[in-house]
Order: structure tokens, then sequence, then C-alpha cells
């Protein structure tokens, strides 16, 4: 059951407010509070009053704040005077504390009174005020003159949520429940408590697994919530209440339509208030609601034909701006169906194409029912019939509307429904093309949506033979994805051989000349063992074998592929190559149709960037992963759903490979959340394991482990996807490598490796050996890792071989010059880890000068990422752990023990008997040095590992030391350059 069934629980996202206000009073001042309306300026009043009056000082309250009934010493006045002529009687002085909420409220003549009270030293002032609002000057010169410390109460960011969810129902949220949460009420503190409160009451927050979950607000908000959301909206103007009601209807909108409406103006206050929020992206300015639920509440309170009239004005505001393309037209048709008005077929056909390429499957599916009912109502004034199951629901003989339906039913998750629709499409006529397009569709629908990956691969087959040779090169891109999801990489491959240049083999797919054994000679004239060099070459030119057409272009392909072929195909090519030890080969064949492909469908041009930026980030070439993934970002705003998830992903990638993992974290919260049908480059698993890596990699040790439970549960309920289930299994060893579990890391990366190796991807087999070697002894990988570089062209993979060997070897100017190299990628964490490992070299072996220079050069990266050392690399390294005995498994059952669970929910967790559990604990207190449970959660991690995870993933917990590893260390203002790298001599302020 929820815990604190009181309102004290948003204040748990509040400690650095409250710890600021408490210290400016015990210092003789005052504290203002400033904030916007529903953050919590009250609630944290009180509380600064409550711990004021604990500590003995005199509290005055003016406003009706004050502490909590027997906290002693609180005195409460209905005015200011009465107040003041209270003190003058009593003596006043610093002991006396003056509370008063919403100080901007005072008049001149009580607020000036409270200023020269406090000025002469007669009492302490701690007051709200609401930042929009503006204050009497007596209050503003409390803090002019110093006399109070302004405190800013801004709304709670996702961490500051978690906390305060955790602290309301006493255990975790899930990442995506959290991320719609925290979206709809953008950290409102007020907004919070009623939302999560009724959530609570309708059922619609509940716990499943010991795991708290929120599918979402449906339906109007309930009436306490839209009463608090109608107070923020109170005292409008009448064209702020225009401009507020459409936006309701019809956000956002562009601000160039807004101002051609007359209602500049009222965009300018609604702003400066707060309620409306101005988006910028390139040349477009966009204006929304500040608070999402907000629009909801205005439309349930709206009379119908305002709301009509509203919807049609928004709809011929967009039609008279300068775009005109397929997100207006979904955006108007949507209006004018709202407003009751059917637009034509064509319309609504394009509106729902629009619809479903963005995700929004359920405005995509209403559209196509009223498609349905259009084409019905002609067919029976035609006296026609119709036909029953799934050919009725798809509208007759219309393969377009069946198909779009398909889809929709796909996106929703209702798989066994478009089954039966995509089923009904291949009788029916529409061309080569078409069909075609259905067969992908119902291909990609059996595998993703059903999980029946072979069953796909028949289907696929079968429809290939049926439909010849000129419909069947229009479904090698299914037969390729289909390649990927299987782990069957080199048949991605060769499918681009029917598209001439595609299909050129990879160093791991070309059979290397079978029995020849690579040379490490081949490794240094960048062959990458046997095969043909990468295509393109290092300059982009066209392959041999295709002619390039007009403006440079490369030509069409062959007849089975053609250009539509190379659109779809092309990707999905690349990121095999990539996968397999070849991305900047993979790079040079996208870069050769960078130009075409500008012209391609939104859908293919998201693959072709989002595989770029993949490219880039396995090379390890930081400065190109950043232009590719900023390509990638300014695209992803007209790619719907899936396009805004791919960038968060490829961003929080970039970003953590930087030394930022907190602002990665903050991104993959996003993306957790998006639901964006079933994508062959992400997973919602895979999501979940990155932020699980990025939270372990910020310190947040506790949060990493749950998180990664909740992927691994995600992981379990999805289709199996070896590249992205190992992409699982490497994040689940960088969290327990950060969380002290060095040998469970090293396990569960070998395992990685293992299975990398044996499906050809060689830069994820490295990269999962090159993390145990660090974690854990580098000489067992050291021959393995050096036999896989010979094979793979990717840059980072090679030096993390060359860090291996010279870790295990002891070379210290080998890991000096890695460091150097890793640098001049822009891979400073990278560098800084090599170059202090370096300088432990140095230092075993006497040199301790050497050892200085190399840690003080690691130190200085550290400074220019504004990061940290991973734990295993800091100078100096712990080796006092208490838990540094235990094995796995005693870890799992004391980090179990520590969350709360009893030894005979331990035992079910872990399929063993209840001795067993009371003996892991009983040698568990003996290594650690303590005699109960309640000692164990300090010992092993910062929160403990709840009710919550799984017991694979808690297996490690996280020391108290561990967890001052990933403080991030000031970072120097941008550009400034601070002397010269000890590594390498180049300036600190140069490239990197």
């Amino acid at each position: 059951m929820p815990i604190d069934t009181g309102q004290q629980w948003v204040l748990a996202g509040r400690e650095s407010e409250l710890g600021a206000a408490g210290a400016a009073l015990r210092q003789g001042g005052g504290v203002l509070l400033t904030g916007g309306s529903g953050v919590g300026r009250t609630r944290l009043l009180a509380a600064v009053l409550e711990e004021a009056a604990a500590a003995g000082r005199t509290v005055v309250t003016v406003g009706g704040v004050g502490g909590r009934r027997g906290s002693g010493g609180v005195r409460a006045f209905g005015s200011v005077a009465e107040c003041l002529r209270w003190l003058r009687q009593s003596g006043g002085g610093q002991r006396v504390v003056l509370g008063c909420d919403d100080a901007h409220l005072l008049d001149e003549a009580d607020a000036h009174r409270v200023y020269r009270t406090a000025a002469a030293g007669q009492l302490a002032v701690a007051a709200t005020v609401r930042q929009d609002a503006r204050h009497p000057v007596g209050v503003d010169r409390l803090w002019v003159e110093q006399l109070v410390e302004r405190v800013e109460v801004a709304p709670f960011d996702r961490t500051a949520t978690a906390a305060v969810l955790r602290a309301r129902l006493g255990g975790r949220l899930d990442a995506g429940s959290l991320e719609r949460l925290w979206s709809a009420t953008q950290g409102n503190a007020l907004v919070l408590r009623e939302l999560v409160e009724h959530a609570l009451d309708v059922g619609s927050l509940r716990r499943e697994r010991e795991v708290w979950s929120w599918s979402g607000l449906a339906g109007d908000p309930p009436r306490r919530l839209a009463d608090v959301l109608l107070l923020w909206l109170r005292d409008l103007s009448a064209r702020e209440e225009e401009l507020v009601g459409m936006l309701a209807v019809a956000e956002p909108l562009e601000a160039d339509a807004v101002a051609r409406r007359g209602l500049a103006s009222a965009a300018e206050a609604l702003s400066r208030r707060g309620v409306v929020r101005v988006e910028q992206t390139g040349r477009r300015v966009r204006l929304r609601l500040a608070l999402p639920l907000a629009g909801r509440t205005v439309v349930s309170r709206m009379p119908a034909l305002t709301a009509r009239r509203l919807r049609l004005q928004a709809a011929e505001a967009i039609e008279d701006g300068e775009r005109t393309g397929p997100d207006e037209v979904l955006r108007t048709v949507t209006l004018r169906v709202a407003a009751g008005l059917v637009p034509e077929r064509r319309l609504l056909l394009e509106a729902a194409r629009t619809a479903v390429r963005r995700q929004e499957f359920a405005r995509a599916e209403q559209l196509c029912r009223l498609v349905t009912d259009e084409g019905r109502e002609g067919g029976e004034e035609r006296g026609g019939g119709e036909e029953r199951g799934a050919g009725r629901t798809a509208a007759g003989g219309d393969g377009e509307v069946a198909l779009l339906l398909g889809q929709v039913l796909a996106g929703q998750g209702r798989h066994e429904e478009a089954e039966e629709v995509f089923a009904s499409v291949r009788g029916r006529p529409g061309g080569a093309a078409g069909l075609a397009e259905a067969v992908a569709a119902r291909v990609a629908n059996i595998a993703f949506g059903l999980g029946r990956v072979e069953t796909a691969a028949a289907v696929l087959e079968e429809e290939r033979g049926r439909l010849g040779a000129a419909g069947a090169g229009s479904l090698l891109t299914a037969r390729a994805v289909l390649a990927v999801l299987a782990d069957r990489l080199p048949e991605a491959v060769a499918a681009g051989e029917a598209v001439v240049g595609l299909g050129e083999p990879s160093p791991a797919s070309a059979g290397a000349d079978a029995g020849r054994v690579p040379t490490e000679g081949d490794a240094v004239a960048g062959l990458g063992g046997p095969g043909p060099a990468p295509i393109g070459g290092g300059g982009g030119a066209a392959p041999a074998g295709r002619g390039e057409g007009a403006a440079g272009r490369p030509s069409g392909g062959t007849e089975a592929g053609g250009g539509a072929g190379v659109a779809g195909l092309l990707p999905v090519v690349a990121f095999a190559r990539a996968e397999l030890g070849d991305p900047g080969g993979a790079s040079a064949l996208l870069a050769s149709w960078a130009r075409q492909a500008e012209a391609w469908p939104e859908e293919a041009l998201l693959d072709f960037r989002s595989v770029a930026a993949h490219c880039a980030l396995v090379q390890g070439d930081l400065r190109a992963a950043g232009t590719a993934v900023a390509r990638l970002v300014r695209g992803a705003a007209g790619a719907g759903r899936l396009g805004q998830l791919r960038a968060w992903v490829y961003q929080a990638r970039l970003l953590r490979r930087r030394g930022r993992p907190e602002d990665a974290a903050a991104l993959l919260w996003q993306a957790g959340a998006v639901r964006a049908g079933y994508d062959w480059l992400t997973s919602p698993s895979w999501v979940l394991a990155l932020l699980a890596g990025a939270l372990a990699e910020a310190g947040r040790h506790g949060e990493a482990l749950r998180t990664l439970a909740e992927a691994r549960s995600a992981q379990r309920a999805g289709v199996r996807r070896p590249v992205l289930d190992d992409a699982i299994g490497f994040e689940r060893a960088v969290v327990l490598a950060h969380a002290g579990d060095r040998s469970g890391a090293a396990a569960q990366a070998l395992e990685v490796a293992d299975r990398a190796e044996a499906g050809g991807r060689l830069p994820a087999a490295i990269a999962a050996l090159h993390l145990a070697a660090r974690a854990t002894d580098a000489a067992p990988s050291a021959a393995r890792v050096q036999r896989l570089a010979l094979r793979c062209r990717a840059e980072e993979a090679r030096l993390q071989a060359e860090q291996v060997r010279a870790l295990a070897r002891g070379d210290a100017e080998a890991l000096v010059a890695v460091a150097g190299r890793f640098r001049s990628l822009a891979a400073l964490p990278a560098a800084a880890e090599a170059a202090e490992q370096a300088g432990r070299v140095h230092r075993a072996a006497g040199r301790r000068r050497k050892g200085r220079l190399a840690s003080a050069a690691a130190q200085e990266l550290c400074a220019r990422f504004g990061g940290a050392l991973p734990p295993w690399a800091e100078p100096g390294e712990r080796g006092t752990d208490a838990t540094a005995a235990l094995t796995t498994r005693e870890r799992e059952v004391a980090a179990l023990a520590a969350g709360g669970l009893s030894n005979r929910e331990i035992a079910d967790r872990l399929v063993v008997s209840v001795r067993t559990v009371e003996n892991h604990l009983h040698r568990v207190y003996h290594k650690l040095g303590v005699v109960q449970r309640a000692a164990l959660a300090e010992l092993l991690v910062t929160r403990p590992v709840p009710e919550g995870g799984d017991a694979e993933a808690v297996g490690a917990g996280r020391t108290a030391q561990a967890g001052r590893a990933a403080r991030p260390r000031p970072r120097p203002a941008g550009g400034e350059e601070r002397g010269r790298c000890a590594m390498c001599a180049q300036p600190l302020g140069s490239a990197g």
C-alpha cells in the first residue's frame, strides 16, 4: 500500500532548497522563496518555519502559514500590523522569525514596515513571492540590501520527481510511467500531487510485480485537478482567453499565425506569466501551453460551439501559413473532423498516411474508419454489400485503406487483428508495389509483433516467389531486416548484392580466404584482414561498377533494386557492415548516396541518418559522430515519435561517450516513455538498459540496478533480438562494474563477447573484452582481443585492443600513446582512463615523476569534459571495501535483504530454499561484521534495492565508497586554454 497519506511527501524533492533556506536563517539572515504558481513555495516555507521553531527560534506568521500543530514556538497573526505590534511589545530580536506567504500581495505600507523592522535587526524574514508578480518596494529592498537570501523553488526535474514519487508510493515507478507523469505535470508540485492522488483513487497508478506503473490519464482531468489548473489560468483578458482556447484545441501554433490573428500581445503577456511556452526550432517559433493538462481542462469546460469555432479558426490559420506539407494536412484534417466536418477522401487518406508515419495510431485509426464509413455509405447507395471479417473492416476492396488499418492495429499492439487485415490485402488489386508494401508490413507484424521470426521469413519467401521479379526487389529490405533481427548479418550484407555496389563483403562476411590467418601486418596496413577495401575509399568516390548520374549522384542500380530499393536497403546494409567491423566502409557507402538520400521519403531518410550516426559511434570518432547526431536531431522533428526516439537515443549515446551521463540519462528517460511501435534499430528494453548504464556512470547505482531489472523484465517480454540482447548484456556489465561487482561484470562481459564473436560482430566483442579487462585483469583477454582486432576496421575497437594489450604487458608508453589517440578522436573519458592507467604502471615500476605527469594529464582531461574516472581507474584504488569478500550470490541475498524482503520472499525470488538463504545471510553478517538487516543497506546501497529487483540485476550492491567515484569535477569555461596536456603537449583548449 502507498505510504504517507498526507501531503508532506512532496518535500522529498526539496532537500537542497530546504537546506539553503535553513542555512540562511542559521547565519542570522532571512530567506525569500521565489517561484511560479504551484511549485510548492508555501509547503516549503512551512517546513522552514517548523525547523526554525524546533531549533528554538520564536516564529510568528502572517498569511496562515506555519509549522504543524504542536510544534511549539509558532504564533499566527491576522495582519502585519498586529504582528509588528506584538513584536514591539515583546522586544523582538534576531531570535524572531517572521513567516509571510505570498509577500507580493502585501501593500506598500506593510511591506515597508517589514523591511524597516528587519533592517533594524528586530527580526529575520522568511517569505515567499510569486516569480512573475510585481513585488512591493519593501520586499524588493529586503533582497537588494541582502537582508534575505533568495532561494529559487523551480519545478521538479525528473530526478526530483522520481524521489518524490518514491516517497509517496513506497517503491519505484517504471521509467516510462515516470516520464509520462513528468511530461503531464512538467514537475509542478501541486499538479503532480493532485494527479497522483487521483490516479491512486481510480487505480490507474498501480503496483505490478513490485513496480508502480501509470498508463496515463484516461478522459478529461478530474474535477479537483481541473479546478487547480483553471486557477492557474484565472484573470485572463478576452484576447488571452482566445489564445489559450486556440492553443487548447490546436497546439502548437506558429507564432506568425498567432500574430496574424491579432493575438501577438496576448502571447507575450501569457509568456511572461508562464502560461505559454515558446519553442524555437531553426526558423520556426511555436507556442504551447506550459502545462499540457491545462489544454485538456480548457477543452473539457469549453462550450461546443466555441470549440468548433476555435478549431476551424486554427485550421484556417495553419492553412494560411507558409508551410503546406503533410503535417499541416494532418493537423487541418484532424481539426475539421473534430469540428464535425468530413473532408474529402483524398485528404483523409493523406492525413491517415501521415499519422501512421508519425506513429499517431489512434488518430490514424479514426481517419481510416472515416474512409471506411464513407466507402460503405457509397456502396450502400449503389446497392453494394459489405464483406465480412477483415475484408469488411478494410472497406471492401480498398487495399490501400486495409494496409493503413493493418499498420494502425499493429502499432497499437493489436497484432492478431493486424495479421487478419494484412492477409486480406493479398488478393486485392493494387499493383506489385502496393502488394509488396503490404507483404513487408505483414512480415514486420509477424516478426516484431507476434514474435514469430521464422514464420515471418517463410511468409516473405512465399510472397517473393508469388510477386515475381517486379515486386520481389521491393522486399529486399524486409529480408535484410529479418537477417539483422536473427543475427545473420552477413545475409543482410548479401541482400545488398541485388543493388550494384551495396553488397561488397566486409571483412567479417567475406569468408577471409577460408584458411588464411590474418597477420599483424594486415592491421597495420589498414586492410583489416582479407577482403576488398571499404567501399568508396577514403574520399567517398563512387564504387567501381556503379556510374554516376546527373548532379554527381550514384545511378540507380539493378532492375531488382532500383532507387526505391536502395532507399530502404542501404541503411540496413550499412548497419550490418558496421556491426561486422567495417564502420568506415559503411560510412563511405552512406556518404556516396548522401545527396540522393535528401529526396527520399521521411522514414527512409530517418533510417539513413540514424545509421550514419550509429556508424560514426562504432568507428569511435566523436567529432564525426557529433556531426551525424546533430543532423539526425535536426531532421527528427518532422519524423514523428520514432524520429524523436532515435534522436534522444543517439544523443544520449554520444553524451555518455563524452563523459556526460547525467545529461544522457535525462534524454533516455524521455525516450523510455515514447510509444513508437516496433523499430528495427531500437527496443524499449535496450533504451532502459542504456538508461541504467548512464545512471551507473553518474554514480546513481541504486537507481541503475532497479532500472536494469526493469530492462531485463521488458527484454524477456519482447522478441528475441540477439544484437540488441547483447547490447543489453553489455550495459548490465557496465552497471555491475560501476556498482562494485567487478568479477560479475567481467563474467557478463565475456558472455557478451562470446555471442558477439560467434555472430561476427567484432566491435561488440572487442568492447566487451575491453570492459572485462579494465574492470579485472587484462592478461586473459589480451591474445583474444588482438586476434579479433586484426579482422576489424573500427578505429575505436583497434584502440581498445591496443589498450588491453598494453595493460596486460604493463606497457606505460603504449598506454600514453593510446591516450593520445583517444584524445585525437575527442574521446576524452577514454583518454583520461588510459592516461591514469599509464600513471599507475609508471608508479608500480618506480617511475614516480612520469606517474605524476600521467595522472596529472588524466585529471586535466577529466576537468575538460567535466566528469571523473570510472571507479576501477581511480588513483589509489580502494582496497578496503567491506563487501569485497562477498560472493555474487551473497551479494544478491544481501541486496534483497537490505531492500526489505523476508527470507521466504528471497528464497522464492532466487528459487532456493529458506535454509539456503539463512546460511547465505549468516556468512554475510560474519564477513561484514553486522548483526541485523538494517545495517546492510548502509554497506551495500545508498538507497535500498527493494522489492525491485531482478535477482540477477541486483547481484552487486554499491559500497558507500564506490558512490563517491563519479562526483563531477568543475568544468572550465568554454574555450579557455588551461596549459598544455602532459600526455601529448597539445594545448588543453584545442581539439577535443
